[in-house]
C-alpha cells in the first residue's frame, strides 16, 4: 500500500479511496495513513493474502474484486491516541525502505509497522512474529514449494 499526496494515474497501479464515515472523525489523511500502516504490516498482507480467487503459488494478482474484500480493522471504534499512533507511524516510516516480502522477517521497516499494528489492536506481539516468519516461507510470496524446516 501506498499513499501519494496527489493524484496518480498507472498501469499497475489501482488508485483506492475508504468509503466511510471514519474520514468524518479523524480525517481522509490520517484514514489513509492507517491504511497504509495496517496493509505494509504482517498483519495486513495475510488479510490481502488470505482471501483472494488467485489460488497459484506465485506473487498475488488482486482483481478489483479481491481488493474491495480485503479485511481492515474498524478504525471508528479505535481510539484517538491509536490513531494518533498510527499516523506517527505512518510519518515516521514512509520513507523507509520496505524489503521483498521473502525478506520480511530481516526488514527493520515491516517489524516497526508490526509494533505498532499489535499495540493498536492488541494482537500477541510474538503472533504476529510468527506469523511473518512463517510467510517468508509462503509459495505465493516466495514463488518457491513450500520447504518444510
Amino acid at each position: 500500500s501506498v499513499r501519494l499526496n496527489e493524484i496518480a494515474l498507472g498501469s499497475l497501479w489501482i488508485p483506492c479511496k475508504p468509503k466511510s464515515n471514519i474520514s468524518c472523525i479523524f480525517g481522509q489523511q490520517t484514514l489513509e495513513k492507517a491504511i497504509c500502516v495496517y496493509l505494509n504490516s504482517t498483519i495486513g498482507i495475510l488479510a490481502i493474502l488470505g482471501d483472494r480467487t488467485n489460488k497459484k503459488p506465485t506473487y498475488p494478482q488482486l482483481s478489483m474484486h479481491d481488493l474491495r474484500r480485503i479485511p481492515v480493522p474498524d478504525f471508528a471504534k479505535m481510539d484517538e491516541d491509536k490513531m494518533k499512533m498510527m499516523t506517527a507511524a505512518y510519518d515516521d516510516l514512509c520513507d523507509s525502505i520496505l524489503l521483498p516480502l521473502p525478506q520480511m522477517n530481516e526488514c527493520d521497516t515491516r517489524k516497526k509497522l508490526d509494533d505498532m499494528i499489535v499495540a493498536a489492536l492488541g494482537i500477541d506481539d510474538e503472533l504476529a512474529a510468527a506469523i511473518r516468519r512463517e510467510l517468508t516461507r509462503e509459495p505465493s510470496i516466495t514463488g518457491r514449494p513450500y520447504e518444510q524446516n
